[in-house]
């Protein structure tokens, strides 16, 4: 498989319980919330001082995640631990924790993001009750269900801080391995000490090269034993840097908060504590197949929070705005910005819009980015250093006509050819006001940006990747991973369709260019005769068609009006026109789930997805091949008995298995940076977009004008400061107006 999971870098640490023979009886107290909540990628070592090897070797086989290691020079815990951890855990930082203490989930990454966020820590502790220096509650009232619902609190609303006190504490302490480097030679003369004698002392080494130890306001541990290890922090807590903190203690405000919550018994903040990862999916507003995508995804994922960042604009300036919307629904965006240089198809660089991804990355904590489309994007959003996918719904921003399809299918593209697409190519006509010298340096930022450790390509069937390398040799293999769309549409199986002299025969969806129009209008003079031809959802481009015999038209419909219309119309065969390489066609997928055979160019995913003669009929981009193809098919409707019986046992993947392969592609960390050391708020509902109507851009300029018609016809009925004359006039007026300016929209302009 042409895949490769995202590798984030991440700090190292190990987990070190060093144990005593004393120990023995509180091990049990701290493993399995030791071995449930550290991650997973966490060493656990058993560092044992003294007692009987046998008997730690049988904790040790416990779980083949614990290491055991046996110290043969020092005497007491903390100068194993500091002194002989075994060579590969010597470069890694240091987790010590006690036997006895209990840990909540998570407690290890918690632990380390501090370290990474905050370069002038050497050491940093969790709150725990054994010692008033980091406690919140009284120990003799914290019970087991006590201790997961006020970590469950911390997480959900303690603030971020980290409060530096005056020593380590001896239960559970976090130690950045930069500073016991340096303070290697100090740690390797000094005398064994008690473990609260160790908490004094390295905080104050810590402090003399300029560390800092801190206390995390977020996190909370319990210790199943303060009265035995309680004289460790004893000498600590008479210290006079303790007294003084204690007279105004910076854990008064969160004590309360934490015994009013307890007080009340409230139920733990479970959703509050576990926020959800934000990707953020960045396309386009034209719709089609790449929107489908986009709101199955987001309506299915049950994992993480999907925000979409699309480009609005006009024909020449395709990214003037750029509106942020919570879904794939373009209803109030979250926030917009207006371009002051706008976008005309994808530019290599864009000072505002480097500004307005960082403004999104921080506010909404972004950690993951999947791309459908880069028309009215800058190539910056490539470059965030988050991990990024570039789905390949098309061929864009490598093709301007986005099709690869210039008179056949491209297999290079040079700029002798590239200027040519330009000037004479009809499947590229969005992009008019570019030229070919700048579409190549478009392409060489773009291929340099994806080759990047931080981007993937993904592509829905294998020849989308192979068209990719074939055209972008620099890409190479390792680039591409394979995921195939999901789709959870589910309609009835259309029965057998009665015997009729003439073959029905259905195209479903649009009639575009790349999807064969021209191709359709040299086929059908050839099967007019044997063929009963349906245009369902041709939009204005099916026009063209309406009134010849034999040809029904239907411009546009509901899609949960789609399996009443099958029905009714009962087809022999599903037609698939496109003379470009689908990437991986919906359409397909809806006739196979509809029962239907196909007939099918032999492009693209159609030819990926297609077993000729098994799962459908393949013909070449021709109206000949199509045509001898469907006149075998009327006079032989035997032929399309098995590739019906396939089609009926036919079973798409669904949305959230699709999903589930993205999730693996870019695995995020249960504890991250963004979400939890600046946990994010809900999301707002009210937007701060000023403007009173709001406008799907997806939608045809028709149907908004009748949309709009509606609205306002309503208004004038229902308003009681205009008299009833008054109201019938501006009815009619404004009936008259909307009804030139949709006809107007839908005329078809031939350049000349």
């Amino acid at each position: 498989m042409l895949s490769a999971k995202f590798a984030p870098a991440e700090r190292q640490w190990t987990v070190c319980l060093p144990l005593t023979p004393d120990d023995s009886e509180l091990l049990p107290l701290t493993l399995p919330s030791a071995l449930t909540h550290t991650s997973a990628a966490t060493p656990i070592l058993l560092l044992a001082v003294g007692g009987d090897p046998k008997s730690w070797q049988q904790i040790a086989f416990t779980s083949p995640r614990i290491e055991l290691a046996l110290v043969t020079k020092s005497t007491d815990p903390w100068q194993a631990a500091l002194r002989e951890l075994p060579p590969h855990h010597a470069e890694r930082d240091l987790l010590l924790l006690r036997p006895g203490i209990e840990v909540p989930p998570g407690w290890d990454t918690r632990l380390a993001l501090v370290m990474e966020r905050q370069p002038a820590i050497a050491a940093a502790v969790p709150l725990c009750d054994s010692t008033s220096l980091i406690a919140l509650l009284e120990a003799s009232t914290v019970t087991q269900n006590n201790f997961e619902r006020v970590d469950l609190f911390l997480r959900a609303y303690a603030p971020r801080l980290d409060g530096e006190i005056p020593s380590l504490f001896s239960g559970c302490c976090y130690l950045r391995r930069t500073a016991l480097q340096i303070l290697a030679p100090e740690i390797a003369a000094h005398p064994a000490m008690a473990a609260g004698e160790w908490c004094q002392w390295l905080a104050q080494a810590f402090r003399e090269w300029g560390w800092s130890t801190t206390a995390c306001h977020h996190l909370y541990v319990l210790d199943h034993a303060p009265d035995r290890r309680r004289h460790d922090m004893c000498a600590i807590e008479a210290s006079e840097e303790a007294r003084l903190q204690e007279r105004a203690h910076p854990l008064l405000g969160l004590r309360m908060a934490v015994r009013e919550f307890l007080d009340r018994g409230d139920p733990a903040p479970t959703e509050a504590a576990n926020p959800k990862p934000i990707q953020l999916h960045v396309a386009h507003s034209w719709g089609g197949g790449l929107d489908y995508w986009i709101r199955q995804y987001c309506a299915n994922d049950q994992i993480r929070d999907n925000l979409v960042l699309r480009s609005i604009g006009t024909w020449g300036a395709f990214g003037q705005r750029i509106g942020l919307y919570r879904s794939a629904n373009m209803d109030r965006p979250l926030r917009y910005w207006d371009l002051g240089l706008p976008i005309r198809a994808t530019a290599t660089a864009h000072l505002q819009y480097q500004a307005i991804l960082r403004e999104i990355i921080a506010d909404f904590h972004v950690e993951a980015i999947i791309v459908s489309s880069l028309v009215g994007h800058a190539l910056d959003v490539l470059a965030t250093g988050l991990p990024t996918v570039i789905l390949a719904h098309d061929y864009y921003p490598f093709c301007p006509a986005v099709v690869i399809y210039f008179g056949e299918v491209c297999t290079a593209c040079d700029r002798q050819r590239l200027a040519a697409c330009f000037a004479s190519n009809e499947q590229n006509r969005f992009f008019r006001n570019a030229d070919a010298d700048e579409w190549l340096g478009l392409r060489r930022r773009f291929t340099k940006l994806a080759q990047t450790d931080s981007v993937r390509f993904v592509v829905p069937a294998p020849t989308v990747a192979h068209h990719w390398q074939t055209l972008v040799p620099e890409l190479g293999n390792t680039h591409f991973t394979v995921i195939p769309h999901g789709l959870d549409f589910a309609p009835p199986r259309l029965p057998n369709p009665p015997a009729g002299d003439k073959l029905r025969v259905v195209v479903l969806g649009s009639l575009a260019p790349q999807k064969g129009r021209a191709l359709l209008e040299k086929l059908w003079p050839l099967i007019a005769a044997q063929v009963d031809l349906y245009l369902i959802g041709c939009d204005e481009d099916g026009e063209i068609f309406r009134g010849q015999p034999g040809i029904t038209v239907i411009p546009r419909f509901d899609h949960a009006e789609l399996p009443a219309k099958m029905a009714e119309i009962q087809p022999d065969v599903g037609l698939l026109l496109s003379i470009w390489p689908e990437t991986f066609s919906y359409t397909l997928s809806e006739l196979w789930l509809f029962g239907l055979p196909v007939v099918a160019t032999n492009l693209g995913s159609f030819a990926d997805r297609i077993e000729d003669g098994v799962s459908g009929f393949l013909c070449e981009p021709y109206p000949e091949a199509l045509a001898d193809r469907l006149l075998a098919i009327a006079a032989d409707r035997a032929c399309l008995i098995p590739l019906r019986t396939w089609a009926t046992t036919f079973r798409h993947r669904s949305v959230a298995d699709m999903i589930a392969d993205y999730h693996a592609l870019i695995p995020l960390p249960a504890f991250s940076a963004a979400r939890y050391l600046s946990p994010p708020g809900p999301l707002p509902i009210e937007s701060t977009e000023p403007h009173a109507l709001h406008v799907d851009t997806r939608v045809p300029f028709s149907e908004v004008l009748r949309e709009f018609g509606e609205y306002a016809g309503r208004k004038l009925i229902d308003t009681p400061r205009l008299r009833p004359w008054q109201k019938r006039g501006l009815a009619a007026l404004l009936r008259l107006i909307l009804s030139t300016a949709i006809k107007l929209s839908r005329l078809r302009v031939k350049a000349a």
